[in-house]
């Protein structure tokens, strides 16, 4: 029986080389958008500097960075604890001006 989580063999195509990994079935489809999302980037860059003698290595070297550089914002937006951080100081303000009427 094929479980979701089996690990099978696939081969991408980066930069006009075929790359052979790993990947859990039930990620096969990430890893294709992922490589789909790539080879778009480099297409993007390499129509930038047409005429021009960058190499696929370049192409997927700027690929990367741009693609990091998403991710790392992403994560950074996704960040919650100054948020916790603010509620935890205003609760703490609350609890204490709570107290402070409660006693007079």
């Amino acid at each position: 029986m094929v479980q979701e989580d089996d690990e099978f063999r696939i081969q991408l195509r980066l930069a006009n080389k075929v790359i052979p990994l790993f990947c859990k079935r039930s990620e096969e489809g990430l890893f294709r958008k992922a490589a789909t999302a790539i080879n778009d980037m480099m297409n993007r860059y390499g129509s930038s500097f047409e005429g021009g003698n960058v190499g696929s290595d370049d192409l997927l070297a700027m690929a990367a960075i741009h693609i990091s550089i998403e991710n790392l914002l992403m994560k950074k937006n996704e960040d919650t604890s100054p948020l916790f951080e603010k509620i935890d100081f205003l609760n703490k303000e609350l609890e204490e001006y709570l107290q402070s009427i409660n006693l007079n």
